[in-house]
């Protein structure tokens, strides 16, 4: 019999200490990828984790995303616990300057940081191809396998080179309670069991990133134009910032 109750009390402890670590992250702290501020050690680092616990983003959209927030000295959030509570806001409109809007919690002091970039950073090699004629060049910089009539075909490489300027940085004090009242959003969206993407894009909307950055956790999600209560949470940082931006 006592046997038997050993068992139950170890299957017990088993199960509760299961559910203590559900959700639970170790931050990889690899100081070849940040320092412990979370300063990465160079413009072609990557801000989100390549592992499959997180269905990884494609090439493009690491860069993409990257290449924003690096041009808004922002730290990368994955990889050391920065102190403090984190959520993060990365708003990549079509046709818009890119956005960032982070809310901070360390002990009971809470504070909302908006930045604006100037541009969208240059962030993948481009390649600007055409038909142009030959006397762009001048008679002596052509060879015959150049020319097809009066005309030359050209491939110039735009490298890429991951710069824009913050043109806003701005920061709010916030209470506990609009802490509470942003964290019931999170809640709701039930963002830390959601999928970090669907698979859903398009030429003309936006894209919505939220990393959310604990002492025990981290998580992101990226939607595209999205219609689900993810928009809630960013609306209520928009909001809070007091851009008036048009959303979409």
């Amino acid at each position: 019999m006592i046997k038997y109750i050993k068992l139950i009390f170890f299957a017990l402890f088993i199960s509760c200490s299961s559910n203590s670590n559900e959700g639970m992250y170790v931050y990889p702290q690899e100081l070849s990828i940040t320092n412990s501020h979370g300063i990465p050690k160079d413009s072609l680092a990557f801000y989100f984790p390549i592992s499959s616990q997180f269905s990884g983003l494609d090439t493009f959209k690491m860069n993409w995303f990257s290449s924003a927030l690096y041009c808004a000295k922002e730290p990368i959030l994955y990889n050391f616990y920065l102190d403090q509570d984190i959520y993060r806001f990365l708003w990549l409109r079509s046709f818009y300057r890119p956005i960032i809007l982070s809310i901070y919690k360390k002990g009971e002091k809470v504070w909302l940081v908006t930045k604006e970039l100037d541009k969208q950073p240059q962030f993948m090699d481009d390649h600007n191809v055409g038909w142009v004629s030959s006397d762009f060049f001048g008679k002596n910089t052509l060879t015959t396998s150049m020319v097809k009539d009066t005309m030359i075909y050209i491939d110039t490489v735009i490298k890429a080179d991951r710069k824009a300027e913050i043109t806003i940085n701005q920061t709010k004090q916030l209470s506990i309670k609009e802490w509470e009242e942003f964290e019931s959003l999170i809640n709701k969206f039930s963002f830390w069991k959601s999928k970090p993407l669907l698979e859903d894009s398009g030429c003309d909307g936006s894209e919505w990133t939220i990393e959310g950055h604990l002492k025990n956790r981290y998580w992101y999600v990226s939607r595209w134009s999205p219609k689900d209560s993810i928009k809630e949470v960013g609306l209520w940082l928009i909001a809070k910032s007091g851009l008036k931006e048009e959303v979409y």
